[in-house]
C-alpha cells in the first residue's frame, strides 16, 4: 500500500519537482470535481472513488507544505464547525 510519502515524492519526480507536482495536483482536482458532479447526477456510483482520489490530492497539498496528519485533522475539526456556522445562517468570512 502506498503513503502519502511515497505519492509526493514520486509525483515530484515524474513532474519535475514540488512546483509542477503542485500545479499538475491543482489541475486533476478541478478535472477530479467536474467528473464527481457528473457522476453523482447521473448516479453513478463511481463518485466515491473519485471523492477518494480528490482527498488523497488534497493529503499530498497538505504534505508538500509540511502539515502533518495531526494539523489536517485539527483542520477539519475547525472547519467542520465553520461548516455549521454557515449552515445556521451565521455567514462570514471563510
Amino acid at each position: 500500500m502506498a503513503t502519502v510519502e511515497e505519492i509526493v515524492e514520486a509525483s515530484e519526480k515524474k513532474d519535475g519537482g514540488k512546483g509542477k507536482a503542485n500545479e499538475y495536483t491543482l489541475n486533476s482536482m478541478k478535472e477530479h470535481a467536474e467528473e464527481i458532479a457528473g457522476l453523482f447526477g447521473k448516479n453513478d456510483g463511481h463518485w466515491k472513488d473519485e471523492c477518494a482520489d480528490m482527498m488523497i490530492h488534497c493529503l499530498v497539498l497538505f504534505k508538500r507544505e509540511g502539515i502533518d496528519e495531526i494539523k489536517v485533522l485539527e483542520l477539519l475539526e475547525k472547519r467542520k464547525e465553520r461548516f455549521m456556522e454557515k449552515i445556521k445562517g451565521n455567514t462570514g468570512s471563510s
